[in-house]
């Protein structure tokens, strides 16, 4: 893991911090000196500068007297909130760090292509004037009054109007990670360079990827900066709705930054299950896709079905993906390479507790795995077993299909419920023009996948063109019949004559 902050530690004697991080901050004396002369930047370099690791320490606040004032618990509160200022001028000089030295360093520019280079600093040049107005109004703030108000109002407006260019960073993350082992693996020049800039003690011996990954850990520490302000907050007081309103705002970033950080690593791991997946005797089908993600995966014991040599039967290994919209069933042939011995969409799967004494001893931890419509369109069963009671659980859990309300005897009166690897899909007709923030403008020809169905004639679902999330009425689109509906029908054929097995075998 990288260092949360590119500032070198001190030990902190200040109560109720949450970081042993000593700050080197400027602390002007007035909203003009901390825009400075031009009204747009941070404090210039000939305002006093002062060292302060805690609010305590600060000279206005002991002047104030507020120490004696306040209860243990009020100044525990004003920490927690003068940690939320210092951790960004902290975390703002290092930003300063990455842009002044490594990314404007002419050597390193030398090197690098213009695309290149944008690629490596992603809009790190945005997340550091985003941060820089931040700083700006906590310091303003901070001058008021000794005794801090409040700075969660505004955490609250900054995480709503422009904090989410920290999503639009850790989305790029990818692409520049990706190319920064490019150039550490190709070009030696490259790495050289890089090495050379991090010995300077600017960097507190900290290598440049720390510094390209401060934003998503940033972020992601004042979540909790404002947790413990929350915490210390008086129940009940105006104060902590404000904390409360910031703390949901700030997750709300966090939680898109994670989703990020997520959808990086399922396509990092779709993209190497894809190369060791291989289709030697069938058409192959393209196993990678953005819509793609792996459920589980290992290896169980299938049991064959015809009885061998002194009535034993025989066990061979398989090896199942279980995807959210797809199961294939392989043979595994080495340490990174597996064979496709049959699949089929994940609605079309089904599993069954095996009936006593079927198959005697061998009967304990196994399971019938139904493919309802396979690779060769026909419906096939596998007898399998699993090493104990647990693994047998948790893969019947994960094939078991999730009934949907429109299947369910239970169904809502409100409304239906899809899986959205697994619902509609509909076009619209007649042109719609969101009326509520929550609606989905319509044109003619957009495609959306239906997620919820209303009794009262209204849609959510997801716009393929863009993937915005919305509302919209059912009069002004069209259901296609597609794989959905095929795949419904076929499952429903598939447990009427389940059924009618299962009740002539009762009547045998």
């Amino acid at each position: 893991m990288y260092k949360e902050e590119a500032e070198k530690p001190a030990p902190s004697s200040c109560p109720g911090s949450s970081t042993d991080i000593r700050v080197d901050r400027d602390l002007p004396n007035t909203w003009n000196e901390a825009r400075g002369e031009q009204g747009s930047s941070l404090p210039s370099e000939d305002v006093k500068k002062s060292r302060f690791s805690c609010w305590q320490e600060m000279p206005a606040v002991k002047e104030s007297g507020a120490l004696t004032a306040l209860t243990r618990a009020e100044i525990l509160l004003q920490e927690s909130m003068f940690e939320v200022v210092t951790s960004e001028a902290s975390y703002l000089r290092s930003l300063n760090v990455t842009i002044d030295h490594f990314m404007a360093s002419g050597e390193l520019s030398r090197l690098l292509t213009k695309q290149d280079k944008k690629i490596l600093f992603s809009t790190i040049t945005k997340i550091q004037q985003v941060s820089e107005n931040f700083l700006i109004d906590l310091e303003c703030r901070l001058d008021e009054n000794p005794v801090i108000s409040d700075i969660c109002d505004i955490t609250e407006h900054h995480a709503k109007h422009s904090f989410s260019s920290y999503i639009d960073y850790v989305r790029n993350q990818p692409y520049q990670e990706k190319i920064f082992l490019q150039f550490t693996k190709e070009k030696a020049q490259f790495t050289e360079v890089v090495n050379k800039l991090q010995e300077d003690p600017i960097c507190h011996r900290l290598p440049l990827k720390s510094f390209l990954f401060l934003p998503f850990q940033r972020i992601t520490r004042l979540k909790i900066l404002v947790e413990n302000i929350l915490k210390r907050t008086e129940q009940g007081c105006n104060r902590e709705k404000m904390a409360a309103a910031a703390l949901k705002e700030v997750s709300k970033i966090v939680g898109e930054c994670n989703k990020e950080v997520g959808k990086m690593k399922q396509t990092e791991e779709m993209v190497h299950i894809g190369n060791t997946i291989e289709f030697t005797k069938m058409k192959a089908i393209p196993v990678i896709s953005q819509f793609r993600w792996l459920v589980k995966r290992g290896e169980l014991l299938e049991l064959s079905m015809q009885e061998k040599f002194f009535r034993l039967k025989k066990l061979s290994p398989v090896y199942l993906f279980l995807f959210n919209d797809l199961l294939l069933v392989t043979v595994q042939k080495g340490a990174d390479r597996f064979v496709v011995q049959d699949y089929a969409h994940r609605s079309l799967t089904e599993v069954q507790e095996v009936k006593l004494n079927s198959i005697g001893s061998l009967q304990e931890n196994s399971f019938v795995l139904v493919l309802i419509q396979n690779r060769r369109n026909e419906c096939s069963k596998r007898l399998v077993k699993a090493s104990n009671p647990t693994e047998k659980a948790r893969w019947m859990e994960a094939l078991t299909q999730k009934k949907s309300s429109e299947n369910d005897n239970e169904e809502s009166e409100y409304e239906k419920v899809y899986e959205d690897w697994d619902c509609p899909q509909v076009q619209c007709l007649e042109a719609y023009a969101a009326q509520q923030a929550d609606e989905l403008s319509l044109e003619p020809a957009n495609l959306i996948n239906v997620t919820h169905k209303t009794t009262d004639g209204w849609y959510k679902g997801m716009r393929l063109s863009d993937g915005k999330m919305g509302w919209f009425p059912n009069n002004c689109v069209k259901e296609i019949m597609n794989e959905h509906v095929r795949r419904r029908n076929l499952l429903e054929r598939y447990r009427v004559l389940r059924a009618a097995e299962e009740l002539l075998q009762m009547k045998n």
